[in-house]
């Protein structure tokens, strides 16, 4: 039987920076060592405590994971 253990977690923000010359300008912050282990709700609402923090406006928040794949 195959198990994937969680080793890693981060967030990444995008932010929207505007246009130039009629192209959308983004740019991403990471923040590290998110616990694996972090509920949606919780990453939520550090989301929400952090975006005011940025200087732009922020259009996505994914949560990137790495798990080590091992057989049992």
């Amino acid at each position: 039987m195959a198990v994937l253990s969680p080793v890693s977690a981060s967030m990444r923000f995008t932010l929207n920076l505007g246009t130039v010359e009629g192209k959308a300008v983004t740019k991403t912050v990471s923040v590290n060592n998110v616990a694996t282990g972090a509920t949606p709700a919780a990453l939520l609402t550090v989301a929400n405590a952090l975006t005011p923090l940025l200087q732009y406006s922020t259009t996505a928040i994914k949560k990137y994971e790495t798990s080590l794949l091992t057989a049992e």
